[in-house]
């Protein structure tokens, strides 16, 4: 196996008067070190705002300069990446300022979704959000390439990031032509399961709260998981059955950052409508974060950002390695079994079985499960009429005068059936 070679980063972070230097640095390390980069020096500045050409002003530019300079002779610097986002001007300035690559944190995502992105339609989503920003924010004539390639220039499996303008344009008509169509495919399944009843349960949260590891103790699927930033990006759905016959669709999401551009959630539209559109939404929360009263929030208002409506209950996750940060929501819920807030490890499987029976609680509000009593020259007519409400036949007796049904079905459609009911 070839040795990951990682670059040397200096990373500049700016510290604006609504900022939260402690976490935000913290996740642009992870994100670095993410992206297979290694920092090789680092800067904090603060200011009231960015400044217009170089966003740190000459002054300081100068003096990332000759940091980066005394570098040259043991493990040069590779790359700038700074933690504000820049626009064409600043980005032309600080690479002739600093004479080297420079990058911002929109960049550094990107470049890890374009070696997060699996499916045909998750690196199509990444090239088009790639394109997309390189094409409003570099300056005319600029070039992506360096020696090398690396961070900020990877595309999906990580080939080369285009460059050129009118290439890009033309790219980005064709990639928003096929994702339209793909999409459209998509909106055949999800009508489909719409017009089944399906109750759909979304695992949402911020990156790296351990979602996509929960989705496989719930669902006993092998969808990867890491303890990494965006470690799964492409949606997955998966069927689960509840100890009393009632089924859902679990479906787990891309992860939520502080400050995700409106740009990126566009980009991944197509992941976050399975949110957008669920039953029920679970926030997958990291207990044993220190930020996790801020996770929740960041997660919360990106929901509200999106249109979303639905219940949510939040989910507390790492339980077995729990943050003292956590005594502020045990009065919430210090028997584990509220509905709006429940502690699990995913890990260790700790009340799993309380989340299910939780989750089948919303599930029972949606179906009845009924016993329909019927005489055999009536049962094929009653058949139909259950097909068409997508009802679920879980057990049939069958008598010498009649027929009874076990049933599940949407619960608005019982009434409907009250002739047929039996106990």
């Amino acid at each position: 196996m070839n040795e990951i070679k990682l670059e040397n980063v200096a990373l500049i972070y700016i510290e604006l008067p609504d900022s939260n230097p402690e976490q935000d640095l913290y996740e642009l390390k992870e994100l670095i070190s993410t992206a297979q980069g290694q920092i090789r020096l680092e800067f904090t500045q603060k200011r009231t705002s960015l400044d217009a050409n170089t966003v740190v002003g000459s002054g300081k530019a100068e003096e990332i300069k000759r940091a980066i300079e005394m570098c040259e002779n043991d493990n040069p610097v590779d790359l700038a990446v700074f933690s504000c986002q820049l626009n064409a001007t600043q980005r032309k300035n600080l690479k002739k300022a600093l004479d080297c690559d420079v990058i911002d944190k929109i960049d550094l995502i990107l470049d890890i979704f374009a070696l997060r992105a699996t499916s045909a339609e998750g690196k199509k989503q990444v090239e088009l959000a790639q394109l997309s920003y390189n094409l409003a924010t570099r300056p005319e004539g600029s070039n992506l390439s360096r020696q090398g390639a690396g961070i900020g220039t990877r595309g999906p499996g990580e080939t080369k990031l285009e460059t050129n303008k009118r290439v890009i344009r033309d790219k980005i008509t064709r990639l928003k032509r096929e994702l339209k169509e793909i999409e459209s495919r998509r909106n055949v399944t999800r009508k489909k399961r719409n017009e089944n009843n399906m109750f759909t349960v979304a695992l949402v949260g911020y990156t790296n709260a351990g979602k996509s590891t929960l989705f496989n103790a719930i669902t006993q699927a092998d969808v990867y998981a890491d303890n990494k930033l965006f470690a799964t990006l492409d949606t997955t759905v998966r069927n689960v059955m509840l100890p009393d016959g009632l089924e859902f669709l679990l479906c787990d999401t891309v992860g939520f950052l502080n400050d995700l551009p409106h740009a990126l959630l566009n980009a991944f539209k197509s992941t976050l409508e399975e949110a957008a559109t669920a039953n029920l939404l679970l926030n997958v929360c990291d207990i044993s974060d220190e930020n996790v009263a801020n996770h929740i929030k960041v997660t919360e208002e990106t929901l509200l950002q999106l249109g979303v409506d639905a219940p949510i209950i939040r989910v507390f996750n790492k339980c077995d390695k729990q943050h003292p940060a956590a005594l502020e929501f045990a009065d919430i819920n210090s028997a584990g079994t509220a509905s709006q807030t429940i502690f699990v490890s995913a890990l260790t499987g700790k009340n799993l079985d309380v989340l299910l029976y939780t989750i089948g609680e919303y599930v029972r509000k949606q179906y009845a499960v009924m016993k329909l009593k019927v005489s055999h020259a009536d049962s094929a007519k009653l058949l139909s009429r259950l097909n068409k409400l997508s009802a679920q036949i879980k057990d049939v007796a069958y008598f010498d005068d009649y027929v009874v049904y076990k049933t599940i079905l949407p619960r608005k459609h019982a009434d409907s059936l009250s002739e047929y009911i039996t106990f």
